[in-house]
């Protein structure tokens, strides 16, 4: 197995660790605006420790309860102590050679962790254990983070389907962007099917792809 030091990982832990702060989702907010107003940054950055993880990281980490969670390329979730970078538990996703390249950031809520995977298989983790809470099956791949709202956690799969869960991942509702505005009813991945309603010409108003 092929390990990668998350060095970008623990630097920012340790930094936001340090002043006291959460940082629980992808840009710290649900409108991804990366806003730290109150956060002073020094004039260098210095490394602080390095982790071995057992895949690259490509999704960014986030900052709760003192902890720090972060998932790798291979699906792997991981949950580090912010000060010490202590391991505190991993959970390996589910789905084979599907679940690779992992891209959503986590987010936490309460007591839980949501992460999404290029599997197809979305999960509220226990915080404390990384026991699984709700495992969901959305049947296509996940690439955006899930974003943290008024009691509810928000996601979409690649095919631009919504979901609306709560933070314990019983799901509320849920909204198919190709079946409301594209008017398409057919297989979303099959260019077969495209071609039988569309007739000889796909166009930009049939893209749906939601990649973040």
């Amino acid at each position: 197995m092929r390990f990668v030091s998350a060095v970008w990982l623990v630097v920012s832990s340790c930094t936001f660790a340090v002043a006291g702060d959460a940082w629980p989702q992808l840009q710290g907010s649900p409108r991804r605006t990366g806003d730290a107003a109150d956060f002073a940054v020094g004039e260098s950055l210095g490394l602080v420790g390095a982790v071995p993880l057992s895949d690259g990281v490509y999704a960014a980490p986030v900052v709760a309860g003192g902890r720090v969670f972060v998932i790798d390329g291979a699906g792997v979730v991981w949950a580090f102590d912010a000060k010490t970078l202590a391991p505190v538990w991993k959970f390996a996703t589910r789905g084979g050679p599907a679940n690779c390249n992992n891209v959503a950031a986590p987010a936490a809520v309460g007591k839980f962790l949501h992460v999404g995977t290029t599997a197809g298989y979305y999960y509220v983790l226990d915080q404390a254990t990384g026991q699984v809470v709700r495992e969901i099956d959305c049947r296509e791949p996940i690439f955006a983070a899930p974003a943290v709202g008024d009691d509810r956690v928000y996601f979409a799969t690649l095919g631009a389907r919504a979901y609306a869960v709560t933070p314990q991942g019983e799901v509320i509702w849920t909204w198919d962007f190709v079946r409301e505005v594209v008017k398409f009813d057919g297989d979303r991945w099959s260019g077969a099917d495209w071609l039988k309603q569309r007739g000889e010409r796909v166009t930009w108003r049939d893209h749906f792809v939601c990649s973040r």
